[in-house]
């Protein structure tokens, strides 16, 4: 039995691992979750992909020690969660979740509990600091975060970055203070603590956090690059020179406060310590500093390490079953992806793809600010799309599209008419290449690259969705705005066709979720939850956060968001305004049915690792969910 306690939030979730089930390294709990509503009190849990489709649940209640109640009249097999009308919550109340007589999971709630709508994850906010060189204060907030079962138990922790103040993005001079990484589990106890150094600029396009079972142990590893002065989580100091300071302290040079020398590396640190298990030399090194350039973006190059510190990152089972990490080096002009391998201790090379090859003519300048991973090709092996190009498991360019670098970008069963996977994205147009009239919005085929359709022809597009939205329409809808004054452009577009079918969009041009019981998107952005109205064509409010807040800036993304607990929809993560602890906010929407959860879903649960790379995209499945709801629908007719 395995007993964790929410002390600070008075809930505690007891998880029996009876059905819970394996893959990707990862054996999870059923992830039962509760919180007060206007009707009562809601749970929901995780079907898992062993379950048999007619599998029913009970649940029990005890109040103040007393003998348990069984909630339910008949055993619920048509969905998996149940709201509670009749629960005191004035007294001590646990409730107990059961499969044919064995007990799953348990809940608790404690009397006097504050009743929020979210859970409360308190952290350990570190103290101000002064940045040695120049004196200067800054103070740190909680930025992006990632998940991973940590510590084998069957439930996933926060993998969290403190971002400090005084980040930097590549262009800007300046000294940035360290980037801290934290590890929590669900009722805030700070599992350890890995600081980054002053070796390691702080700032979103940076640091990436790889959270993975990379070697099958069945605990997750964090992987990211480091440097010299890196400490880990057990405070011992990394690098060939752990005292060195690799900093531009000329404060006349045009690349004052940058790092642009010392070596960078890999590493891999242990999910239950942050010990650091192994490192080595990054791949590929910044070197030279002007050998970066291409024609995406704004064309052109330079040597004050603007465009060789441009980094996103991603796990991919590029063998169809081992999670590898990934990183890629360069977005606007040359990209290098380095693939890796962990086990038996060891991180290992696995193959490099550089577009500055001769026989990857055409891919450079095709990256994107983001990554995603899936079999794009349907060959039982993940491939990397890093934007307007892909690479194949094996290392060599499967495509390029020529549409050159983006933002925004989207993969999954778009449009589910076709076979296979599509990728939308967004393309800028600025500058020296707005002579070339590449088009600011294109959907192609994921697997051959292949152009279904474009639109915006020399605009400078900056964001843009993919997803379905509007039941009136198949598949996935779409719509960008525009980078210069953030302007709709275009209208609501079909995902098969980019035909117009609305000259207004959604209110929001930011992230997806599965938040009601329909299998339509929700939009997410800031820290609010809206829903497309078809009838009206214009974006209704379904949930406002208060007292929280979203990360970088114009960006407005959560920390995280995925399908953490509960049942197959989505769970948010924000933190709050004084950063004092992250909220995780559920539906509390009852279900119309149940399914395994979106984490057993590689291509989603791979979405969920990078989901926190440079300019974060939300996760995508690799299947449409109305077609999915149409599959429950028809076998439970059966």
């Amino acid at each position: 039995m395995y007993r964790k306690t929410i002390s600070l939030i008075t809930l505690s979730l007891l998880c029996y691992f009876v059905s819970a089930q394996s893959y990707f390294g990862e054996t999870l709990s059923r992830g039962l979750a509760g919180i007060s509503c206007d009707r009562g009190f809601y749970l929901s849990w995780r079907m898992l992909p062993g379950d048999e489709p007619a599998m029913g649940f009970d649940l029990y209640r005890s109040a103040d020690g007393g003998a348990e109640i069984k909630l339910n009249t008949s055993p619920i097999v048509s969905t998996s969660d149940f709201t509670d009308t009749d629960a005191d919550l004035s007294k001590d109340n646990v409730w107990t979740l059961k499969s044919a007589g064995k007990t799953l999971a348990t809940w608790e709630r404690k009397a006097g509990t504050e009743d929020r709508g979210y859970l409360r994850v308190p952290l350990s906010k570190p103290g101000d600091r002064i940045t040695p060189g120049s004196g200067e204060k800054y103070s740190y907030s909680p930025n992006d975060a990632s998940l991973g079962d940590l510590d084998g138990d069957g439930e996933y922790e926060i993998i969290l970055k403190w971002e400090p103040s005084n980040r930097k993005l590549p262009p800007q001079r300046g000294y940035a203070g360290s980037t801290l990484i934290d590890a929590y589990k669900m009722d805030g106890t700070l599992m350890w603590r890995i600081d980054l150094g002053y070796n390691i600029r702080s700032g979103p396009p940076t640091t990436q956090l790889l959270v993975f079972d990379f070697d099958g142990d069945g605990c997750a590893e964090l992987c990211c690059k480091t440097a010299d002065g890196t400490i880990d989580g057990t405070g011992t100091v990394l690098g060939e020179d752990p005292q060195a300071d690799h900093r531009i302290t000329d404060e006349a040079d045009p690349t004052f406060g940058k790092i642009l020398l010392g070596k960078e590396y890999v590493t891999v640190f242990d999910g239950k310590s942050g010990k650091a298990l192994d490192s080595q030399e990054y791949i590929p090194t910044r070197y030279p500093l002007d050998s970066w350039g291409g024609w995406g973006g704004n064309g052109g190059t330079d040597n004050k390490g603007e465009r060789s510190d441009r980094f996103s990152a991603g796990v991919a089972c590029f063998d169809g079953k081992t999670p590898s990490p990934f990183f890629v080096r360069g977005w606007y002009g040359r990209i290098v992806v380095a693939a890796w391998t962990f086990t038996g201790g060891s991180l290992k090379p696995l193959w490099t793809f550089d577009s500055s090859e001769k026989r990857w003519a055409g891919y450079s300048g095709m990256g994107n600010h983001s990554v995603t991973v899936g079999d794009l090709d349907g060959d039982g092996f993940d491939e990397v799309c890093v934007g307007a190009m892909s690479v194949d498991h094996d290392g060599n360019g499967l495509y390029t599209t020529k549409l050159r670098h983006g933002d925004a970008l989207h993969a999954g069963d778009l449009v589910p008419s076709r076979p296979g996977l599509e990728v939308f994205g967004v393309h800028e147009n600025e500058e020296n290449t707005v002579q070339f009239g590449t088009p600011g919005m294109a959907m192609y085929d994921a697997a051959t690259g292949e152009i279904l359709w474009t639109a915006a022809p020399g605009e400078d597009i900056g964001r843009g969705v993919a997803a379905d939205i509007d039941p009136r329409f198949p598949g996935a809808e779409c719509w960008a705005t525009a980078t210069a004054d953030r302007a709709p452009w275009g209208g609501l577009r079909r995902g098969d066709t980019g035909e117009v079918i609305s000259r207004n969009i959604p209110s929001s041009t930011n992230f997806i979720i599965f938040w009601d019981s329909d299998p339509y998107y929700e939009l997410l952005d800031r820290t609010q939850v809206s829903k497309w109205n078809p009838e009206t064509e214009s974006t209704d409010v379904l949930m406002s956060a208060e007292g929280v807040v979203a990360n970088n800036g114009s960006k407005s993304n959560p920390c995280v968001s995925g399908d953490i607990f509960g049942d197959w929809r989505e769970e948010i993560i924000w933190a709050s305004r004084d950063g004092s602890e992250l909220r995780i906010y559920m539906s509390d929407i009852p279900a119309i049915n149940r399914m395994p959860t979106l984490m057993s879903d590689r291509m989603y649960r791979m979405a969920i690792a990078w989901q926190n790379v440079a300019y974060n995209q939300p996760p995508h499945t690799s299947f449409d969910m109305v077609e999915r709801f149409k599959e429950i629908e028809n076998s439970t007719k059966k």
